[in-house]
């Protein structure tokens, strides 16, 4: 793992630490890519939104797992209705051992500037959304016992972009604040892994924001709500 990835986490369950290792194994190759595009493009475009998300995420899940499907139809329950729709990735891990089990993700991804007081109410709204989304496909899983054959783990993840405006002075203890307010998101949907990935010097200083020429980069957060597994055995 990288030496400058701070990793939070909580909770004990079966998957739990098989799962939160795979997830920080992910994210720390997604901000090898991250840092690589900003040393060869001094712009951070990768993490504008979920989809521009997915260029430094998806070669890393691709690198940790045994298969992978982008944008895996899916159908979510919302209160007594059924609704398609699609999961952000979906992957079988560890296949043929003892410990298979297959994964499903969503991801959201959003903006939060520094220094904080508290995480803001969109991505806030972001979070609840992931994990309504991923918590919605249970009963399908369940109700395919035959196909869904191995233990069945459900991931919401939020990733926010830390920024400042450049005339700002942002400690160190500004950034782990916004880890802090993470961390203490939501009573329902409980983040039980959260990694801080905190750039240094050179890296900001390289980093341009080609659409908001005075913001400086600061890091990234990836707020992670591993959810206990289905077991269709």
């Amino acid at each position: 793992m990288r030496s400058d990835l701070e990793v939070w986490r909580t909770g004990q369950f079966q998957f739990k630490q098989i799962v939160s290792d795979l997830l920080t194994e992910v994210i720390s190759g997604a901000i090898d890519r991250a840092e690589e595009y900003i040393e060869k493009t001094k712009l951070v475009t990768f993490n504008y939104g979920e989809l521009q998300m997915h260029s430094i995420l998806i070669p890393s899940i691709v690198e940790q797992v045994d298969s992978f499907i982008l944008e895996y139809p899916i159908v979510r329950k919302r209160g007594r209705q059924n609704h398609f729709g699609r999961s952000d990735y979906y992957c079988r891990c560890n296949v043929g051992q003892r410990n298979e089990y297959q994964l499903f993700v969503e991801l959201k991804s959003g903006v939060q500037g520094l220094p904080c007081k508290d995480i803001r109410k969109q991505n806030k709204l972001m979070w609840e959304t992931a994990c309504k989304q991923i918590d919605g496909i249970k009963a399908e899983i369940t109700r395919h016992k035959a196909f869904y054959d191995k233990p069945v783990v459900r991931v919401a993840i939020e990733s926010l972009s830390l920024y400042a405006d450049e005339s700002k002075e942002i400690t160190d203890d500004d950034v782990s604040k916004a880890c802090v307010y993470a961390r203490e998101m939501s009573n329902v949907y409980a983040p039980n892994l959260v990694v801080l990935w905190r750039c240094n010097d050179e890296i900001r200083d390289k980093a341009n924001d080609e659409w908001h020429e005075h913001r400086k980069f600061y890091g990234m957060l990836f707020i992670c709500h591993i959810m206990v597994p289905i077991n269709q055995r």
